[in-house]
């Protein structure tokens, strides 16, 4: 009976064809749209739980929470880096942890971030080691190192910006020194390095020490002349002068030392996590308004990620909901088209039927016979389209990366398999709807 099956197809290629493209493009949209529906889903919010709250200038909540958390859009403006220690410090707040987060730079086009091993929290190296205090060391994502072949201790060099120029110098170059294991997430395309190293390669750490022996050396000339200037005239004692000055000189160094060992240095956001909600209102509170650091002001928020990626869910929620509504109408009008032409495939059998009956087979054997044709369609349908929307994954991987997703080509869900079920059994349904109702009307039976 199979054999005779694949026989009979062969006769009919045309309607075959016309049959298998409808199963393939319904199947194929329906499991592609929920998968990448339900990847980005999750990947939206696989980052977001581990901080309390995002600090950064004032601006698109949503931007600054998908610029720090999935590397994506352009950071808001730069934040000083003394913002690290304060927020540290704040009264009434139990701080857990405080990680400054910097990105300017690129690598083959992938993005450069500046931070501490802190922000690789629940992430496990495929190999090697966090750069830790190290400068110009860095750990790269597993599709960095896969695409661009690196290994541990290979050297790479940055350049500003997206696509912009290498930075200019001699040795600015960055160690590999560690290898991320695969996330499935934005970090699988990310290079990350100390956030000291970001500042070294903008030359601000050499601006700093130039600047800072100059402002030391300028504050020790003034104290030099105001001590002279103060010196008791007539030999009359000072009360204890030559101990307050070198008292003062003291604190003036260190002043000096401490204004400009962070000057220039400055950060895209500075990711928090504290012991819950009481010391979240806190700190939300005192960035509500401008503060002022080092004499200037500046507009800050302190944003929930939670909160702010669940609003960026919703809406991808929204949309995804529309897309399931039109996979829908694709599968009915699948149906449709199946049934028609399964309609007019057995009235075109009528005298290929006849002649089965004719020569001893049975209606039930007949039936059987189309529903196999069917059932071998349905099949190969339903295989093709799993592996078109396999192959449509490679380029929704493309779009989806900018927003920070990526999807993992391997995962296969219970749903997906469901559906395609469900196609193959709609394939075959009207096949075997259609030869009953003609054995009752005598076109197979008589």
């Amino acid at each position: 009976m199979l054999k005779f099956a694949l026989k009979n197809m062969a006769i009919k290629k045309v309607q075959i064809i016309l049959v298998v493209i409808s199963i393939v493009i319904s199947a194929g949209i329906a499991v592609l749209a929920f998968n990448v529906s339900n990847q980005v889903s999750q990947g939206l919010t696989d980052n977001t739980p581990k901080y309390s709250l995002i600090i950064g200038s004032r601006g698109s909540k949503t931007q600054l929470a998908m610029n720090t958390l999935f590397f994506v859009d352009e950071p808001l403006d730069s934040i000083p880096y003394t913002l690290v220690n304060e927020i540290k410090t704040i009264p009434g707040a139990n701080i857990e942890e405080v990680i400054p987060f910097a990105m300017a730079d690129s690598y083959a086009g992938y993005k450069v971030v500046g931070t501490t091993d802190g922000y690789f929290g629940g992430y496990t190296l495929k190999e090697g080691k966090l750069f830790g205090d190290d400068t110009h060391t860095a750990v790269v994502g597993y599709n960095v190192a896969k695409a661009q072949g690196l290994e541990i201790g290979k050297v790479i060099y940055t350049s500003h910006g997206a696509n912009g120029h290498k930075h200019d110098g001699e040795n600015q170059g960055i160690t590999v020194v560690g290898i991320l294991d695969r996330t499935h997430s934005a970090f699988d395309n990310t290079v990350f390095t100390n956030i000291e190293t970001l500042w070294a390669l903008h030359g601000i750490g050499e601006h700093d020490e130039e600047h800072k022996e100059e402002h030391v050396a300028q504050t020790k000339s003034a104290i030099s002349l105001l001590t002279a200037t103060n010196e008791p005239t007539h030999g009359e004692p000072s009360n204890g002068g030559d101990h307050d000055t070198e008292g003062d000189t003291g604190k003036d160094e260190s002043s000096g030392e401490n204004e400009h060992e962070e000057h220039g240095k400055t950060v895209s956001a500075i990711l928090v996590k504290t012991d819950g909600l009481a010391s979240n209102g806190i700190i939300t509170e005192i960035y509500k308004d401008a503060v002022n650091i080092e004499g200037k002001s500046y507009f800050l928020q302190a944003i929930n990620p939670d909160e702010t990626i669940r609003t960026v869910k919703e809406d991808t929620d929204n949309t995804k909901a529309i897309v399931y509504v039109l996979c829908g109408v694709i599968l009915l009008m699948n149906v449709m088209v199946i049934t028609i032409i399964t309609i007019l495939n057995m009235y075109h059998s009528t005298k290929e039927i006849a002649l089965m009956r004719l020569i001893g087979i049975s209606a039930g054997k007949i039936n059987l016979l189309y529903v196999i044709e069917n059932a071998i369609i349905g099949f190969i349908s339903v295989i093709l389209a799993f592996g078109v929307s396999r192959f449509c994954l490679l380029f929704m991987n493309e779009f989806v990366a900018s927003w920070g997703i990526v999807i993992n080509m391997s995962r296969v869900s219970l749903v997906e398999i469901l559906i395609l079920l469900g196609v193959f059994i709609i394939s075959v349904l009207p096949t075997a709807i259609c030869t009953v109702i003609m054995s009752k009307r005598d076109s197979i039976g008589g």
